[in-house]
């Protein structure tokens, strides 16, 4: 991401959509994305152009379905928020793809004309089974849909068109010798990118998606199931420093101080999490441990007349809210974006395809009921989201 946008709103749904909407824009979505494949000619125009439009197809039905989902109730809502994601996944794609991903072409090669997942209906036949939300979404998966080896369908599209998630902390700029003080905020990736390929032999269980989200944590904790996720915090400071070079102040050192906190982290977790980031920088040091809460540091010295080379900072997750949430370092973590993708492909599909199962699942079972509503009210308010921060390169956090 390029930059974080922090946007208070007393209805930020209504202007998530509204800056979604920029996109209906044909003339700058067409210059758009000729920056992003570096086109100059202008053979391509009207392809451009209808690229353009596709995608402000998309984004109108995207909305229209998110909305309509709002008025229906759980047993059909699944399957309104589903096309919902497709269509803004499908916007990505027109978005980050070249002409040869256009609706029409692919229709026309016959391309890609699959959701890009599989849902696993052998093991769903066993809901019938389960109680509560832990056992019914854990015979709840799909695998990715593959075509002469390669990921076939919308869903492996939407994944190559991803970049990477950004979480935004707040960073203090001090400069030697002054007074002033800034407070801005730093952009730093979430987790490390995953391959497509390296999932081709994975089994996406609903249960342990949700277990990675930030969103779902407080959900968790209520109903007794472990997060993947550990709560926490960082703290950032830059400090500079100058020097006069032919009586023109000219930056002659910064230092980058981070203090990392991991809140209530189980003793199965702690070794390994600290191992993990120790071993991937070795300037990271323990300041305190304190049993389920570490406190560590690190700090950096950089040559403001160089590049800057990358570091790694533990990986962090942010919901909407703005908390901070370190994963587990055992785990494999999808980019958000694709999560919610599998979710919401997994309770759509379940909801259509197996209206038996579903409707007595839903009628009977309250407390998986309640907790798939809550994660479907999650999709709603953060997939738009995320594809925002997606299409801009910009990092959104819009609140009241």
């Amino acid at each position: 991401m390029k930059e974080y946008r922090d946007i208070t709103w007393e209805n930020p749904n209504q202007q998530l959509w509204k800056l979604l909407r920029g996109f209906l824009e044909v003339d700058a979505v067409s210059k758009r994305i000729r920056e992003i494949h570096g086109i100059t000619d202008k053979k391509s125009r009207a392809d451009i152009n209808k690229q353009a439009l596709q995608i402000g197809y998309c984004i109108r039905q995207a909305q229209e379905y998110f909305q309509a989902s709002a008025n229906v109730s759980l047993a059909t809502r699944p399957l309104m928020i589903y096309y919902g994601v497709t269509s803004l996944s499908t916007a990505l794609v027109l978005f980050r793809q070249d002409g040869s991903y256009s609706l029409d072409a692919l229709r026309k090669n016959h391309k890609h004309q699959h959701h890009g997942l599989l849902l696993s209906r052998g093991s769903l036949q066993s809901v019938t089974n389960a109680h509560g939300v832990n056992d019914v979404l854990s015979v709840v998966d799909c695998n990715i849909k593959h075509l002469d080896g390669i990921p076939w369908g919308l869903f492996g599209l939407f994944f190559k068109s991803l970049i990477p998630c950004d979480f935004a902390i707040e960073n203090e700029i001090r400069d030697v010798g002054k007074s002033m003080l800034l407070k801005t905020f730093a952009l730093h990736p979430c987790a490390d990118t995953v391959k497509i390929d390296d999932l081709a032999e994975t089994s996406f269980k609903a249960i342990e998606l949700i277990k990675s989200l930030p969103d779902t944590f407080s959900m968790l904790s209520d109903l007794g199931i472990g997060s993947y996720l550990i709560r926490g915090s960082v703290h950032q400071e830059t400090i500079r420093s100058y020097k006069k070079d032919m009586g023109i102040e000219q930056p002659e050192q910064i230092v980058e101080r981070f203090n990392f906190f991991i809140d209530g982290i189980s003793s199965e977790y702690k070794e390994a999490f600290i191992r993990n980031c120790k071993t991937r920088n070795e300037n990271i040091k323990v300041a305190s441990d304190l049993g389920s809460n570490i406190h560590l540091n690190l700090s950096l010295e950089l040559n403001p007349s160089s590049e800057a080379s990358a570091y790694f900072i533990p990986d962090i997750f942010d919901d909407l809210n703005g908390k901070l949430y370190y994963p587990i370092p055992t785990k494999t973590y999808l980019p958000e974006p694709a999560s919610l993708f599998i979710l919401s492909f997994c309770l759509g599909m379940f909801s259509r395809y197996f209206p038996d199962l579903w409707m007595r699942l839903i009628d009977q079972d309250v407390q998986a009921a309640e907790a798939i509503d809550s994660l479907l009210n999650i999709i709603v308010r953060k997939f738009p989201n995320l594809i925002l921060d997606q299409m801009t390169e910009v990092k959104h956090h819009i609140h009241i």
